[in-house]
């Protein structure tokens, strides 16, 4: 019996071309559901983080918005500042608990328009909030006007260089201390220590910067809180070429007071801010009206605040998008996805 014999044959050059073809249809497909599902994610999260500075933005500001103008005692206008600086820009309560800026205006030259790190962004707004802190209140128990002494009613976590305001129904008065100890209920304003500094020893309404100045003698139903001071504005980021939020806070360190800027949210590209005065004193907004408009600052009973947050990603979105905030159209580069978050905030100090 003959053996059979079997001839391997080869992959001829038609076979092998479909093959590849076959091949590198089966790559595109795999690549571009790669590529897709990338994009994807890289929109989601995207998205999750605009959502998250937007909202973490609103929180931050409306919470400050609201406690604008507090004094600790029932609204008046008589603010016996004797602050060294009762001008500047984090003290000047007596102009008014909010006041805003539009984007030319410059509210503090340390924090002016720049290209340097935390730098105001020229063109995007800018407000300033001052007045009590609303954490903690001490009730007065004794002043003695000549001593420039303050005895409370409890133990407290004040500190030598803290800025406080004092009121009654008569009248507050914004001072520095100067001689603290959170284990004694006594405490001293006077002057000569500390920055700003206080200028006079008198709290009584108008100052008058001499030793004793103008005499005022607070009663046992005074209060005493720490006063606070906020700037918000829109600066140059820490990361190259980026925008974010910062907040300007009034610190407090070794016994001396100044304005400490913080980086507050990354990836803010801009802030447009409306402002809402009651001008015939009814308790409701008569009209918003931008920072310029605003006729007296001491109206103001509302604020509406709109955040625009992008992404640190650039060629998120398939387009450039271009978001409205309060009536103005930005348009957000780069291709970075972008959304607007906007609330109305009334300041409970101020409303009926």
């Amino acid at each position: 019996m003959k053996p059979i014999h079997t001839r391997q044959c080869g992959v001829t050059l038609v076979e092998l071309m479909i093959a590849l073809v076959l091949g590198l249809l089966l790559m595109a497909g795999v690549i571009n559901v790669f590529l897709g599902s990338k994009q994807t994610y890289r929109t989601s999260e995207a998205l999750s983080r605009v959502q998250e500075s937007g909202r973490f933005a609103l929180e931050f500001i409306t919470y400050d918005v609201r406690m604008a103008g507090l004094t600790g005692c029932a609204s008046t206008n008589r603010i016996a500042n004797t602050l060294n600086n009762p001008s500047a820009w984090w003290a000047d309560f007596g102009n008014g608990g909010i006041i805003g800026y539009d984007g030319a205006t410059s509210f503090a030259d340390a924090y002016d328009f720049g290209n340097a790190q935390g730098n105001r962004v020229a063109g995007t707004h800018a407000f300033v909030i001052r007045g009590g802190s609303g954490n903690k209140k001490y009730t007065i128990v004794e002043h003695q006007e000549t001593s420039a002494q303050f005895k409370l009613s409890t133990l407290h976590d004040l500190t030598n260089g803290s800025i406080v305001m004092v009121c009654d129904n008569r009248q507050a008065s914004i001072m520095q201390l100067t001689n603290v100890n959170s284990n004694n209920v006594t405490i001293v304003h006077n002057t000569g220590t500390g920055s700003p500094g206080n200028c006079t020893k008198g709290l009584g309404y108008p100052v008058v910067c001499t030793t004793n100045g103008t005499p005022y003698q607070y009663g046992p139903d005074a209060e005493m809180v720490e006063f606070s001071a906020f700037a918000y504005y829109i600066g140059n980021g820490s990361s190259p070429g980026s925008r974010s939020l910062y907040r300007v806070r009034l610190s407090v360190a070794g016994g001396n007071a100044g304005p400490l800027a913080e980086e507050l949210v990354e990836n803010v590209y801009d802030m447009r801010v409306l402002y809402g005065e009651d001008t015939n004193g009814n308790g409701d907004v008569n009209a918003y009206s931008a920072a310029s408009a605003v006729t007296d600052w001491n109206n103001v009973i509302a604020a509406r605040v709109c955040v625009l947050p992008y992404s640190g990603e650039t060629n998120v979105a398939t387009a450039a998008m271009t978001l409205n905030c309060h009536g103005t159209n930005i348009a957000i580069p780069e291709n970075r996805l972008a959304q607007a978050f906007d609330t109305t905030i009334g300041l409970r100090n101020r409303l009926p």
